[in-house]
């Protein structure tokens, strides 16, 4: 059986609807604000500029435009780079760098080149190496997915791939399953109980 990256996108959505659906409203809605509006808003970064590059080359490789948008449409790196700068700890965020440091000098000693300057077929060994489970332990092994890990989260939560992509439609508001409901009145102006 084949299955797409459409279907794959929408079953991988799904799955995270239950989880959704237990959690918090309030709390939900106040941390994806805030992820979101730190994208949109100018600020620094905690990456340099060549581990952005590598970021932006990565997550492109991993979730390239098709049909879809891809990750760089979705605005993937500067979601990544929030989670980087904000959210992760020292230590989190040193090991990250490090593994990014890693895979670019893998691509250097194998192509002469830069992560960020690899042709698509470069890219799809690196990416293929990242994901074989030998070695598993490589700081740049890890740092792969942790970054795949953030990739796929800031492009299924982005608002452009739930509405185009997954086409969910999430009510606005707050649900609220005690409301009392009544009948409307018929056509003769009376309501039924």
């Amino acid at each position: 059986m084949t299955i797409t990256r459409r279907a794959l996108l929408q079953l991988a959505g799904l799955s995270l609807l239950p989880a959704l659906a237990q959690a918090d409203d309030a709390a939900f809605d106040a941390w994806a604000e805030k992820i979101h509006a730190a994208t949109r808003q100018p600020r620094g970064t905690s990456l340099t500029a060549d581990e952005r590059a590598t970021v932006a080359a990565m997550v492109d490789g991993i979730l390239p435009r098709t049909d879809t948008p891809g990750a760089l449409d979705v605005g993937v790196p500067a979601f990544i780079d929030v989670i980087v700068a904000d959210w992760m700890t020292a230590a989190e965020r040193d090991e990250f760098r490090a593994g990014l440091a890693a895979l670019d000098a893998r691509a250097r000693a194998a192509y002469g080149l830069r992560w960020s300057a690899l042709d698509p077929v470069q890219r799809d060994g690196e990416l293929a190496w990242a994901e074989r489970p030998v070695d598993a332990a490589h700081v740049a092994k890890k740092a792969y997915r942790r970054l795949k890990g953030l990739a796929l989260h800031g492009y299924l939560t982005s608002e452009r791939v739930r509405k185009e992509v997954l086409k969910v439609n999430i009510t606005p508001g707050h649900f609220r399953g005690a409301v009392p409901i009544t009948a409307a009145p018929s056509a003769g102006g009376h309501a039924h109980a």
